[in-house]
């Protein structure tokens, strides 16, 4: 899909007409609103509480209390932020909610830039997407940036030298054309050692003689050192599985990684394992690669630890066998990406069990179908409370919508709910099907084979209040 960033498609009814009222037909409103509106009280309770839920799912209350400033503070500022993001982006706003989660995290995207990678330019094409979207997202509430690593090219060998390109170069990356930049110099050969790279050049990458310590990540060591300061989020962007790693074709360094991991944060009462979360995304279409995923995601130890969202293609055609079908898009399937790892009710849509009777992305927990209302199980004092399905919300906050209910966010900022009128369509495009109506793909069979970046669909109805906390992580 080649998107072109700031262009907004026109918002029709079925009779080519908008289907806003006039209040909100303003083009600065289609997708979240005008970038001046005042956020009320309740819509920054809403963010706070999206917030605490990361918190408790991922076991993070060590590291970020639930009385900690900094949710407060990225509480305030995540209306505007997010609005900002999903004008820019074309992504409705009840789904964009939920970027607001990755404030509390560090993010490292770690690209596959193996010789396989170089015979599909679709697959680059795919990756600069990509990597324009994590910034951005990355960057709307903190301005530590990205760092970016790579499965075989380091600064510390020839092409980096060649290229003047340092570890401070890696971190904090927040100009995207400086990230499609680092892309078009990668010289893209070697095999696919993802496992033992993701624990030399990540995890536990060591100090260059010629520059400071704190310019590497070494992650495990701060969190042996107990200085590691906020969450990691580490996304994989891969087009194959694991090749020249030591173990031969049974290999399971990738798996022995994640375990060691784990066990490391375990260890360690400040962090736990939700201390870094692990995010595997596929492009391209290699078959391998993707049951190499879907196995590293089933796994009975590792799964709980990560999330695999494979390629485009073939996430869509899975929404599709899920009960009920759901029409994925591009922009949500770079969401799912994002937050698969740190978002339970990503994780699971993608999962066998997606194809049993549920709730779509971000449906209210507890309802039919649904993962169990959130606050069951927690451990929150009663000012603090997380709500249930049919529970009241804290901090004054009104009820999360349920199917035809009313959103607790203000009125100009309310997209139109499962079963309204409006369509969302692809970018210049008619619509092809109504809310609620089947799509015109048949359930199971394959969607027309395209990248990422050339796709051309429009967004899915959507069905359920996004943001609704999810069950716990682990242990699922």
């Amino acid at each position: 899909m080649h998107m072109v960033p700031g262009q907004q498609p026109q918002q029709q009814g079925y009779g080519g007409h908008p289907t806003y009222p006039p209040q909100q037909a303003s083009s600065q409103q289609q997708y979240g609103g005008s970038s001046a509106q005042t956020a009320s009280p309740q819509e920054v309770a809403a963010y706070r509480q999206l917030l605490q839920a990361v918190i408790q799912e991922k076991q993070l209350q060590n590291m970020i209390p639930f009385n900690d400033q900094r949710l407060d503070r990225y509480a305030a500022v995540a209306p505007a932020k997010v609005q900002q993001y999903c004008n820019r982006f074309h992504i409705p706003i009840e789904v964009g909610r939920d970027l607001v989660k990755l404030a509390l995290f560090d993010i490292v995207l770690y690209i596959d830039d193996s010789g396989s990678m170089s015979f599909y330019p679709d697959r680059i094409d795919d990756l600069k997407v990509i990597l324009t979207r994590v910034i951005s997202a990355a960057t709307l509430f903190d301005d530590d940036g990205i760092s970016i690593r790579f499965i075989n090219w380091h600064p510390k060998t020839g092409d980096g030298q060649k290229h003047q390109i340092t570890l401070r170069d890696l971190n904090h990356i927040h100009d995207e054309g400086f990230g499609e930049r680092v892309i078009a110099m990668t010289p893209f050969k070697g095999l696919t050692p993802i496992g033992s790279s993701l624990k030399k050049h990540v995890l536990d990458e060591d100090p260059l003689p010629d520059e400071p310590a704190d310019t590497t990540l070494g992650i495990l060591r701060k969190v042996q050192q107990g200085t590691l300061q906020k969450p990691v989020l580490i996304i994989t962007i891969t087009d194959g599985q694991p090749a020249g790693e030591n173990l031969g074709p049974n290999d399971t360094t990738l798996r022995d990684v994640i375990r060691d991991t784990a066990s490391k944060l375990s260890s360690q009462p400040r962090y736990g394992p939700g201390a870094i979360s692990f995010q595997f995304a596929q492009v391209g279409d290699d078959r391998e690669a993707t049951n190499f995923l879907a196995k590293l995601d089933s796994d009975p130890f590792v799964g709980k630890f990560i999330d695999c969202t494979s390629n485009f293609e073939n996430e869509s055609a899975e929404m599709m066998r899920s009960v009920p079908p759901v029409d994925l898009t591009p922009d949500l399937w770079v969401l799912k990406m994002l937050l698969g790892a740190i978002d339970a009710s990503y994780d699971q849509k993608d999962e066998k069990s997606s194809q049993q009777p549920g709730a779509p992305y971000g449906a209210p927990q507890g309802q039919y179908g649904g993962p169990a209302g959130y606050g069951q199980h927690t451990t929150y004092p009663p000012q603090q409370q997380q709500q249930g399905y049919g529970q009241q919300p804290p901090y004054g906050q009104q009820q999360q919508p349920g199917y035809g209910q009313q959103s607790p966010y203000p009125p100009q900022q309310q997209q139109p709910g499962y079963g309204q009128q409006q369509q969302q369509q692809g970018y210049g495009q008619q619509p092809q099907h109504g809310y609620g109506q089947q799509p015109q793909q048949g359930y199971g069979q394959q969607p027309p084979q395209q990248g990422y970046a050339r796709s051309q669909q429009g967004y899915p109805p959507q069905q359920g209040g996004y943001g609704a906390p999810p069950p716990p992580n682990y242990g699922r």
